[in-house]
């Protein structure tokens, strides 16, 4: 004989669903009952521990919708998106999709793949100087916002959003409901990363660049704050806040000509520094205890791997960043850069589906499970 699972106390199904950890079991036991969906309603608020990653997989030949790859049991959850039909996923922060769509005036959306909740911005038309790139047929929508941070959950009416653009990788930011981007004047670009760290923004770019803060006043400018690290060719940069501290993570690729044209570069090695803020110097650092990073051209962040059992301690998880390799068919097998590797032995070891085609990039996503109803199945 079955049991009534709506019967249990409620006092006890609290304390059950503030211990979960994944996405799938919080869904699931929304899913049981009405009562168990009431208790993850008014408990919601006690959920203090962190979610932990999954990667959002786009369609592509072999699946035509979007999965969520669930690393605890390596099976993917189908999700429903039809908001994105017509646009392109550009980039990810924690548990928010940018979207820009592929015909004019490009409109911008944030998206919450969970919840399905979509935030208006302004269109890709609304940024300085955007009305000649968006109309030049020979700079890809694909490539248009390369990064996305944001300074608190989107759903805040006082979030500012900034945003790496254009073919330049300029800065701009607004808030939800304005109607235009404003751009930061500087003389440097070709930016690589953003991180909101502390109440402020800060942003690294290419070349022998260090670290710049943004000032957001009526006239919105960079301000440099940090040298740059000593750096080898063929980087890319990252910021990450890590156990409070502002980490810089240089990723070094290899470019041989004699691999298989299918896949004609790879990451070789990743070194971490941290930021002292007393010296603004970089230092480096040879150990990331139990932590771990996540990389890619979606946001980046740092986890805890005691909270998170199935991710390895000490590792960076990284996806590849060469986003033209998406949809250009000088790359027939789309983007095959991606693994984890381990800071200790320094070697790179796979970790994603990298057989399949993929023509629209693989995100990073920490599920925001508390904003209007789950849509995903099975």
């Amino acid at each position: 004989m079955m049991g009534d699972w709506s019967a249990l106390p409620q006092e006890l199904l609290g304390l059950i669903f503030i211990r979960l950890r994944h996405a799938a079991d919080i869904i699931r036991f929304r899913a049981v009952c009405t009562s168990w969906k009431l208790v993850a309603m008014e408990a919601k608020q006690l959920h203090l521990k962190p979610l932990s990653p999954m990667l959002l997989l786009p369609p592509n030949a072999q699946n035509e919708v979007h999965n969520l790859l669930d690393f605890s049991t390596h099976k993917a959850c189908k999700i429903e998106l039809p908001e994105t039909e017509g646009a392109w996923c550009s980039t990810s922060w924690k548990g928010w999709l940018l979207t820009i769509n592929f015909s004019f005036p490009y409109a911008m959306n944030l998206l919450n793949p969970i919840s399905r909740l979509q935030i208006q911005l302004p269109p890709a038309t609304m940024f300085e100087d955007a009305h000649s790139e968006t109309e030049d047929t020979s700079i890809p929508t694909e490539c248009f916002i390369s990064k996305m941070v944001a300074s608190s959950s989107p759903s805040d009416p006082n979030c500012i959003i900034m945003v790496i653009h254009s073919m330049w990788n300029k800065l701009a930011f607004c808030k939800p409901g304005d109607r235009e981007w404003k751009t930061l004047k500087s003389g440097i670009y070709h930016f690589q990363d953003i991180i909101f760290y502390k109440g402020n923004f800060y942003a690294t770019a290419k070349l022998e660049v260090g670290i710049v803060q943004c000032d957001l006043c009526p006239e919105p400018k960079v301000i440099p704050f940090a040298p740059p690290v000593w750096a080898r060719s063929l980087e890319n940069k990252y910021l990450v806040e890590s156990c409070g501290e502002l980490l810089q993570v240089s990723r070094f690729l290899h470019y041989d000509d004699d691999r298989d044209e299918m896949s004609p570069y790879n990451t070789i090695i990743f070194e971490v520094f941290k930021l002292d803020f007393n010296t603004r110097t970089w230092i480096k650092v040879e150990n990331l205890g139990d932590n771990s990073l996540f990389l890619g051209h979606s946001g980046t962040f740092s986890i805890s791997t005691q909270d998170s059992l199935e991710f390895k301690k000490n590792c960076v998880y990284f996806l590849d960043d060469y986003l033209t390799a998406y949809y250009l068919s000088e790359f027939p097998q789309g983007c095959t850069d991606m693994g984890v590797f381990n800071l200790e032995t320094q070697m790179v070891e796979p970790a994603f589906p990298t057989t399949q085609v993929w023509r629209t990039p693989l995100l990073w996503i920490i599920p925001d499970l508390f904003m209007g109803e789950f849509l995903i199945s099975h």
